[in-house]
């Protein structure tokens, strides 16, 4: 197995490291709530959380091309998901045409406003997995009395995601072998073919380790080698972090 895992520096000791994760789980919930609930007419306030990431990036010691490196592989998702945005009209709109294309003001503000707050959030996504050992990210929720059913889906997902990718790259291979040159619409037919075997093959998968698991106890408890333990450091970061969060929020909503 060739793949990074997602937590691949929760060893260090910076004091993003030694933060308990429920606190990171705070931080990474209040940020979000706070960017997504963030309107257009107060986009000032991307530049704070942006300089908010770089601080805590800072923080965790961890070079920061390998945030950004991270990112540049989930951005495609949502660039092409917000894409055609820019295309539809909302409302009474300016259109801009570009050849057969039409590009409405309206839908591209909005285009940007939904890749800024995506990419924020997916920045504290990136920058808390990182730094935290998964299976005490897991314990923080169980903690936190996060559904142990939600729990567990994150839980095998991180565990098996990095099979599944094995067997896409099994399956890539095996195409590119066999079919060197095929025509584009073959070509659809034979990806087509091989979604539905890998969708078949994912379900066998997850049913015979569901059974496995069963057979050996499984109750759906995170067990760890440390117990967390919610220090007086933790409450002080979480009262700074929260008056950073707020305080820009409310001189701008004060001066506007």
């Amino acid at each position: 197995m060739r793949h990074e895992f997602f937590d691949h520096h929760r060893e260090g000791n910076s004091p993003l490291h030694r933060f308990d994760p429920r606190l990171k789980l705070f931080i990474m919930l209040f940020f979000i709530a706070a960017v997504v609930i963030t309107p257009p007419d107060k986009s000032i306030l991307f530049l704070f959380y942006g300089g908010m990431l770089l601080t805590l990036a800072s923080m965790s010691q961890v070079s920061l091309f390998h945030f950004l490196g991270k990112l540049l592989k989930l951005y495609p998702m949502i660039f092409l998901i917000s894409m055609f945005v820019p295309f539809f009209s909302i409302g009474d709109d300016i259109s801009h045409r570009f050849g057969f294309l039409t590009i409405y003001e309206n839908g591209l503000h909005k285009f940007l406003l939904i890749n800024v707050k995506a990419v924020l959030a997916l920045f504290m996504s990136i920058l808390i997995t990182t730094t935290t050992d998964m299976m005490l990210l897991l314990k923080g929720m169980e903690k936190l009395r996060v559904p142990k059913m939600a729990i567990a889906i994150v839980s095998f997902m991180y565990r098996f995601i990095f099979l599944l990718i094995d067997e896409v790259e099994r399956m890539i291979l095996a195409f590119q072998s066999r079919y060197f040159r095929l025509p584009v619409l073959k070509r659809l037919a034979v990806f087509a073919n091989m979604i539905a075997v890998l969708f078949i093959r994912t379900f066998e998968r997850g049913e015979r380790i569901y059974l496995a698991m069963e057979a050996r106890g499984f109750r759906g408890e995170v067990y760890t080698l440390t117990e967390l333990s919610w220090k007086k450091s933790d409450s002080t970061a979480l009262f700074i972090f929260l008056i950073f969060l707020v305080g820009p929020v409310i001189f701008v909503y004060l001066n506007s």
